[in-house]
């Protein structure tokens, strides 16, 4: 495991709570977990007192901070077109895809890092200052939102468009991580497994994916009946503009997870609410 302090090396909890007392009462009501979590989501941009040299070097730099993706690409990807909205998910999400790492990865550069659904970039443009010194590489099946990422981002991470199926264009064994934010939330049955198996075969032995699904309790009363019987429900409703028809709503329980996506990547955990409050998050390995 790898100690988050050798990246971001002198960082000091103690002392950026007591040099900001406001970070520390909003950690102390549980607005924030830490005052890491404050430090990496604002603590950078507002040049809190307490924010060590090295970090300011690390992940200060401002190349991405004015370049936002258009409303319309925002919106496939948060659901509305609020531009602070979907700058702070991204970081935030970045923030827990990153303490993961941290935990977990066996060194601390030269990991080859795949966000699979990656939209306009929320999540890589913030993740590659955080878990820097490592390659990243992100597909999605937008192909207007990778233009666009190839076009402003293509120095943080290679971009790729992948077809409705499998394959990837990659070896087999290729990712130390693989992470996927709010993308088997939205398919049908058959086309996740196909997903699954897709997603093993690229993941090196013992890698991580880190995917995340819509809970039982977030499904609507109409729908919980058969998410009972069967442990996946697919709803259709309108869609979205720019997507495909097939990008529609799915609702998994724990128990469909363990038995059905356990046949294809053994089931770390399942941390409920794990991702922003909402979304289940399924912790996964690869252990063939």
């Amino acid at each position: 495991m790898i100690d988050p302090a050798l990246i971001l090396k002198d960082y000091d909890e103690s002392t950026y709570l007591e040099l900001n007392p406001d970070v520390s009462a909003a950690v102390e009501n549980q607005s924030f977990a830490s005052g890491l979590e404050h430090c990496l989501l604002y603590g950078i941009y507002e040049d809190r007192p307490g924010l060590p040299r090295s970090m300011r070097e690390h992940m200060q730099s401002r190349a991405h901070d004015s370049i936002s993706p258009p409303d319309y690409l925002r919106s496939r990807v948060h659901g509305d077109e609020s531009l602070q909205d979907f700058e702070n998910a991204g970081k935030l999400l970045s923030y827990h895809i990153f303490s993961f790492f941290c935990s977990h990865a066996e060194k601390a550069r030269d990991n080859h890092v795949f966000d699979f659904g990656c939209g306009c970039g929320r999540v890589v443009r913030y993740l590659s200052k955080l878990f820097a010194g490592n390659h990243f590489y992100a597909s999605d099946i937008d192909h207007e939102a990778i233009a666009w990422c190839r076009e402003n981002l293509s120095d943080i991470c290679e971009f790729t468009a992948n077809d409705a199926l499998p394959p990837l264009p990659f070896e087999s064994k290729s990712f130390d991580f693989i992470y996927s934010i709010s993308v088997f939330t939205h398919l049908p049955e058959e086309m996740q497994i196909h997903w699954l198996d897709e997603l093993r075969r690229v993941t090196k032995r013992n890698g991580y994916l880190l995917l995340t699904t819509h809970g039982q309790q977030l499904a609507p009363e109409e729908v919980q009946q058969g998410l009972n019987e069967h442990g996946f429900h697919y709803a259709v409703a309108g869609g979205t503009d720019g997507l495909p028809d097939f990008y529609q709503t799915s609702f998994h329980t724990e128990e469909y997870i363990r038995r059905t996506w356990g046949r294809y990547l053994e089931i770390v955990d399942i941390v409920n609410k794990g991702i922003m409050n909402h979304q289940d998050l399924v912790i996964c390995r690869n252990s063939l």
